[in-house]
């Protein structure tokens, strides 16, 4: 699937601008949600299981630099290094458990997907 090209970088602070990104993506979600239960967009299923197939992947892969960047900026928090170093430790496996959870959940948008288009003859 063609992934989105994201516009230029904001002139926005980096930490407004992902909070704001973060705030469309669920409010995008919430929108998702009140259409699905309407039958006039069945037909439209496969395509939104397909955003929501590459949504995930794109979260995904947003993951990596989320860990790298919340790790350099907890180093330079001051406190403990053993301290430091378990909750480094404990971040890192919880971006693992993410990435794996958002691999499976795109892998099951993409089946169901598949079904759906199936199933309405696309």
């Amino acid at each position: 699937m063609d992934h989105m090209i994201v516009p230029a970088l904001s002139r926005r602070p980096p930490d407004n601008e992902l909070y704001d990104r973060g705030c469309d993506l669920v409010e995008a979600a919430a929108a998702i949600r009140r259409l699905a239960s309407d039958p006039r967009a069945a037909r439209a299923m496969p395509a939104a299981l397909g955003c929501l197939e590459a949504a995930l992947h794109e979260l995904r892969e947003a993951c990596p630099a989320m860990e790298r960047t919340t790790a350099s900026a907890a180093r330079e928090r001051p406190g403990p290094a053993d301290r430091l170093g378990a909750m480094t430790g404990r971040m890192r496996r919880g971006f693992t458990n993410l990435e794996r959870a958002l691999d499976d959940a795109g892998d099951a948008a993409g089946a169901t997907r598949a079904l759906a288009a199936r199933s309405l003859g696309a």
